[in-house]
């Protein structure tokens, strides 16, 4: 196949979680002090839903980004590569005088990663006028619970998700570790606005109370959620729907150089499949084949998959699937 738009152009919108991503390559992990290396490279890309936009643009997609970013040198270059990478950024509110989300990223030869960050700081800014209209216009909404961290977007993020059920455009949630620190009542706010669940193993029992497994997850299928995707690494995914059905789909076997917007790269191709309508087994597949795309790239933002690359490996492993 060659490079391509697939058939139909979505709208996302794509609510916070803005991040600063200073990827740091070097030799070896761990870092041991006064044990120094040469860093063999340095770049700063957008990361966090930064990853989320930028695949999905890729995937031929109209990218709206919502969101708070700092307007300090960090936040201003994650808008121009955003924006150099086809992402709207219209519904980004630079404030004044504050700070971006910021992560420094430490991956070395083999893949192995540390994570060293902090949240941007700024008063909130409410539920801005032009998200509504934002949201209004999108096929689908996508927030994570990294998200909610930023105190500042909070509450415009909740009302953006309860926005857009009203109006009945899907929600996806990605709850992420960090859902473990929100106050019950927002956590319950925030389920209670989303249609789909995607997280990992270790994730379920954040959400379930404490109960572990692919069944216990099936608990999570309580209006408005209609569906749960489990995220399993190189082990690929298992779907959960109502009427007990489950579809799983293994992970394809490549050479994993840095899983770095794995995860987020997978949001942007499962839910442009779900929005085409393919059947359940080819949006797992196809989800799974952008992140088995992306473990072969080293860092995030501007080097997540093109859907050439996401393409060539359903070719590798002799998978059909007309987008």
């Amino acid at each position: 196949m060659t490079e391509s738009s697939p058939r139909t152009c979505y709208r996302i919108a794509s609510i916070g979680d803005l991040v600063a991503d200073l990827i740091v390559s070097i030799p070896e992990l761990p870092v041991i002090p006064d044990a120094h290396q040469i860093a063999e490279k340095f770049t700063l890309e957008p990361g966090g839903a930064g990853n989320f936009l930028i695949a999905g643009s890729r995937l031929g997609m109209e990218m709206v980004a919502l969101g708070t970013i700092g307007d300090d040198l960090f936040g201003s270059a994650v808008i121009d590569v955003l924006e150099e990478n086809g992402v709207s950024t219209a519904g980004v509110v630079q404030q004044a005088g504050t700070n971006s989300t910021t992560v420094i990223v430490l991956v070395d030869d083999r893949g192995q990663h540390v994570f060293l960050g902090g949240y941007g700081v700024g008063p909130s800014i409410g539920w801005p006028d032009e998200w509504a209209e934002l949201v209004r216009d999108c096929d689908a909404v996508f927030a994570s619970g990294y998200t909610f961290q930023e105190q500042r977007l909070a509450e415009g993020a909740i009302r953006s998700m309860q926005y857009a059920r009203e109006l009945g455009i899907p929600v996806f949630f990605d709850p992420g570790p960090d859902m473990v620190h929100l106050p019950h009542e927002q956590a319950r706010l925030i389920l209670s606005a989303s249609d789909v669940l995607l997280l990992t193993e270790e994730e379920i029992p954040i959400l379930t109370g404490g109960d572990e497994g692919i069944e216990a997850a099936r608990g999570l299928l309580r209006e408005p959620v209609r569906m749960v995707c489990v995220k399993r690494g190189a082990m690929g995914c298992t779907l959960l729907s109502g009427q007990d059905r489950t579809v799983s789909h293994p992970g394809f076997k490549v050479p994993v150089r840095d899983t770095t917007a794995a995860g987020d790269s997978f949001a942007a191709a499962f839910i442009y499949a779900w929005l085409e309508g393919l059947p359940l087994e080819q949006i797992a597949a196809f989800a799974n084949a952008m992140g088995a795309a992306k473990v072969q790239k080293v860092g995030s933002g501007s080097q997540v998959p093109t859907l050439d690359e996401l393409r060539r490996v359903l070719n590798e492993f002799n998978i059909r699937i007309d987008i």
